[in-house]
């Protein structure tokens, strides 16, 4: 796989990926999704599958207002998806979450979160 990053975009086996926020970021519903485009200049087509981060609270979760992310990838080819939310002991404050994100080989992206669990330290 070759992964290259262009500005705020990923291109991944020729596709291109771009993450981006929607709805009011103050809001439970922020939320971030995805578009895919075979040239860095587009047309940009959005997933049918987002939002691929959002709010967790009715699944029993305690994370809202998803959203103004980042991709980290390490050396080793692991991804994550770096971001802010809320959660109810935080309330308007919002704070950064980390959660590991795949592009699966079908070519859908994927943030395996949100997540306010412990975990281990990437290996690097």
């Amino acid at each position: 796989i070759t992964t290259r990053l262009v500005g705020s975009e990923m291109c991944i086996r020729d596709r291109y990926y771009m993450m981006y926020s929607a709805n009011y970021y103050g809001g439970q519903y922020y939320a971030v999704g995805y578009a895919t485009s075979g040239s860095p200049l587009g047309p940009f087509v959005k997933s049918p599958d987002n939002p691929v981060l959002e709010k967790n609270t009715d699944r029993g979760g305690d994370v809202t207002g998803t959203g103004h992310n980042m991709v980290l990838t390490l050396g080793n080819g692991d991804r994550y998806c770096v971001y802010h939310g809320r959660t109810s002991a935080t309330g308007d404050r919002r704070v950064v979450f980390i959660d590991p994100m795949e592009i699966t080989p079908e070519g859908k992206l994927v943030v395996h979160g949100p997540s306010t669990d412990a975990r281990p330290k990437p290996a690097l």
